[in-house]
């Protein structure tokens, strides 16, 4: 049975044939590398020996399946959003009561988010209805694809856990580049959009009120999603994922736009309208520089300048041509073929036999992938770190 599962390419071994270290294979693990009883076929996953081989190419299956997860769970819900969008910015407002004298919008993301549902539930009944169902669908998926909760990231929990209870001193290194963390950003973006299109919203019904009415006063108090802005830049950056930095700065020069319609003091306009600038320009800056990577963004941006401009224009963000990025996303990966990486980490698949044979450029980072004349474009490397990290780990 070693011979047939054979060990010896995933062990070191000595004359005896009998595994002594960890042998480091060149090639990622995959579900069809176990095999069966060569006598009577049967499936030898539940022999303990070989445990670890099928534990190894499961979790590797696992992870390629996630990648494909990331897109095809967030396509639908990034579509969903702007339809909603558009039947908000279509519907009147038929309200049932008056406005609060004074509407407070701060603290934690959730808690604004559920205070101003509560406002809209009470003088606009449903009007949130199905956008308040699409955030908890779309906070779901990225909890669900967050780096802590991945197949890896578990099962690294659970190696340590057991190393500290057998008194083991624990690995320092914690391998993280197998971690897939697009999903997470997508999911994050994905939400801060959704939270300043509702708060658009509230401001847009308000302004459109009667003119025998008196208007409420906004108290704004946005630090705290202008922070995840921040954190949603940061990790963009860290993980070379250049359309969610982008998103982040246009997110940001939003939300200065949205305050600075609503505060008195005009040194502090002034100083609001600056850091928005600020944030516009970063925007455009990553734009003019990565076109591919960033379709679809160039009209929010001049939106949003136009909002800093004027000053008391609320527009809800919608652009047909990121829909038609978003679309395509459906179709970047397709479970087949070899897996490879970009120069900066991120994953894709040549289909048929895997080899290179035409040259691109990686959608997240705009560096080479592919190749041609079966080479490999400079930087791609085979998907092999998946199987020498989970060999650190001595899975």
């Amino acid at each position: 049975m070693d011979a047939q599962m054979d060990m010896a390419s995933y062990y070191q071994v000595d004359a005896s044939g009998k595994p002594i270290a960890i042998w480091v294979s060149l090639a990622p693990f995959s579900i069809q590398d176990i095999k069966k009883c060569a006598t009577c076929r049967g499936p030898l996953r539940d022999i303990a020996r070989y445990g670890r081989l099928v534990r190894r190419a499961i979790l590797d299956e696992s992870t390629k399946k996630l990648i494909i997860l990331l897109n095809q769970e967030y396509v639908p819900l990034a579509q969903e959003l702007p339809q909603l969008v558009r039947e908000l910015h279509a519907a009147e407002g038929q309200r049932k009561y008056p406005w609060p004298p004074v509407i407070e919008i701060s603290g934690p993301r959730n808690q604004q988010v559920q205070n101003m549902a509560e406002i809209i539930q009470s003088t606009n009944p449903g009007r949130w209805d199905s956008i308040l169902d699409l955030r908890k669908r779309v906070d779901y998926y990225r909890r669900r694809v967050k780096p802590e909760e991945q197949p890896f990231e578990r099962v690294r929990r659970v190696i340590e856990n057991a190393r500290q209870r057998r008194k083991i001193r624990s690995n320092p290194d914690h391998v993280d580049n197998v971690l897939q963390t697009k999903g997470f950003l997508q999911g994050s973006a994905l939400i801060i959009r959704l939270d300043i299109a509702l708060l658009v919203d509230l401001l847009s019904l308000v302004s459109r009120g009667r003119p025998s009415e008196v208007t409420p006063r906004f108290e704004l108090d946005l630090q705290n999603i202008k922070d995840d802005c921040q954190a949603l830049i940061q990790q963009a950056v860290t993980h070379r994922r250049l359309l969610q930095q982008a998103e982040g700065h246009i997110f940001l020069a939003q939300l200065y736009a949205l305050e600075r319609a609503h505060c008195l003091t005009p040194e502090k306009r002034d100083t609001i309208l600056q850091h928005g600038q600020a944030a516009i320009q970063k925007a455009r800056g990553l734009c003019d520089a990565n076109p591919s990577q960033t379709r679809g963004l160039a009209d929010e941006v001049h939106s949003v300048e136009k909002m800093l401009r004027v000053g008391t224009m609320y527009t809800i963000i919608t652009n047909e041509e990121r829909m038609a990025v978003i679309s395509a996303m459906a179709q970047e990966f397709t479970g087949t073929g070899h897996w490879y990486y970009c120069r900066n980490g991120h994953p894709f698949t040549i289909g048929d036999c895997g080899a290179a044979r035409e040259t691109s450029r990686c959608p997240e980072c705009d560096s080479p992938v592919g190749g041609e004349n079966s080479q490999l474009a400079e930087g791609v490397t085979a998907a092999e770190d998946w199987d020498r990290d989970r060999a650190r780990l001595n899975l």
